[in-house]
């Protein structure tokens, strides 16, 4: 079975070709961003409490809808908001870590009060909700990033990083590139159907492998294969020149996600799930966020623009509607 199709509608591929500007008013290099935290779940705090001994940022507001909002010890000095009204003034950053199909409205409603906003991967649920938050950041002239947590992991060093580009590179050429060059396996502890888990943790792959590969956004995507079972899914994909095989579900005891990487005879199997904190606190989070703050500044940055996560909700529907 095969099913190809551009990886982003036309008015998708305009805004992701015209480059988004990186800040609307000039940033002290050096000073923290003020910054709040929507959405107050178990991800929301994991982002409040890393930001609170965070240099670069000093965690100002933290703000969830739900009256039964309860913020964790360590969090109960800040001010714990109902509403995006009741942000205080001079707040330069957001992280949106509400539920997935709140995200659009509430990235936007923050862009539009001059906010650079990180937001919780997936993206969006709709592409052209996607499309839309992009098109807002650049009219907003503000820095719209995705949690796409997984291009921090110490794992993918720069060593690392330049042998996979230069054996994807490799790889896709001559007969090589009919075989998978890389194999993703991921399973989380919850319960939840297998569909669900597309866009809760397959996703994480698809932005991996492009990212890790160098694929340009505007690679099509084309499912080979794909299998749906009552608590996985399988897939089989060409993504420009490579393929690659996906797998994610739930149920498993204990959580794993593992890339196996087939460089013509050689292959190698990578945990991705393996302690990544060292001894100096420098954790995947800790990570993005540095690199979120690079972006604000309009510097370099290994951190997902909103450009990429809207690709990869866009493939990952793909795989999910094949």
């Amino acid at each position: 079975m095969s099913f190809t199709t551009p990886a982003i509608d036309d008015d998708s591929a305009a805004i992701v070709a015209d480059p988004i500007a990186t800040f609307a008013v000039p940033l002290p290099l050096d000073a923290p961003l003020a910054h709040a935290v929507v959405g107050l779940g178990r991800f929301g705090c994991v982002h409040a409490r890393k930001l609170l001994a965070l240099s670069g940022f000093h965690l100002r507001a933290l703000v969830d809808c739900s009256s039964s909002a309860r913020a964790a010890s360590e969090l109960a000095a800040l001010p714990l908001l109902p509403s995006l009204d009741d942000l205080p003034p001079g707040i330069a950053s957001v992280t949106v870590a509400t539920s997935d199909d709140a995200h659009a409205e509430v990235a936007m409603a923050l862009m539009r009060r001059g906010c650079h906003v990180l937001v919780e991967k997936p993206l969006c649920i709709d592409r052209h909700e996607g499309a839309l938050m992009i098109r807002t950041a650049r009219q907003c002239g503000v820095t719209l990033s995705t949690g796409h947590i997984e291009r921090f992991n110490p794992v993918f060093d720069e060593a690392v990083l330049d042998r996979l580009r230069n054996a994807a590179a490799s790889h896709s050429q001559g007969q090589q590139g009919r075989r998978p060059f890389m194999r993703f396996r991921r399973y989380s502890t919850r319960v939840a159907t297998a569909r669900d888990s597309v866009l809760d943790l397959m996703v994480h792959d698809i932005d991996l492998f492009a990212w890790l590969c160098a694929i340009p956004v505007e690679a099509p995507l084309e499912v080979l294969a794909r299998h749906i079972g009552e608590q996985s899914i399988r897939a089989r994909v060409r993504l420009g020149a490579l393929i690659a095989e996906f797998e994610s579900g739930y149920g498993s005891m204990p959580a794993s996600a593992r890339l196996h990487v087939c460089d013509g005879h050689r292959e190698q199997l990578l945990d991705l799930r393996r302690s990544t904190a060292t001894t100096t606190g420098d954790d995947a989070l800790t990570r993005q966020y540095q690199g979120f703050r690079r972006a604000i500044l309009g510097q370099a940055s290994r951190v997902a623009s909103g450009a990429d996560g809207l690709v990869a909700v866009t493939r990952a529907c793909q795989i999910l509607h094949a």
